[in-house]
């Protein structure tokens, strides 16, 4: 995906980075569990991975 992620991905991403469930993120910012899901998919789309474990590998490695 050539497009930036938008705010709301990246406090997900930020979230999830720092070792929060997909339920603990929702309640952090104010969502629903479904809806972190949904940002979650297109978090891993930007990335070019297929799972949480596959993109906290990725956004730690380019934080080297």
């Amino acid at each position: 995906m050539s497009e930036e992620m938008s705010k709301r991905e990246q406090a997900v991403l930020g979230w999830l980075t720092h070792g929060l469930s997909n339920k603990e993120i929702a309640v952090a910012l104010g969502l629903k569990p479904r809806t972190v899901e949904q940002h979650l998919q297109r978090v891993y789309q930007h990335l070019g991975v297929q799972s949480r474990v596959e993109a906290m590998v990725k956004i730690r490695r380019r934080a080297r």
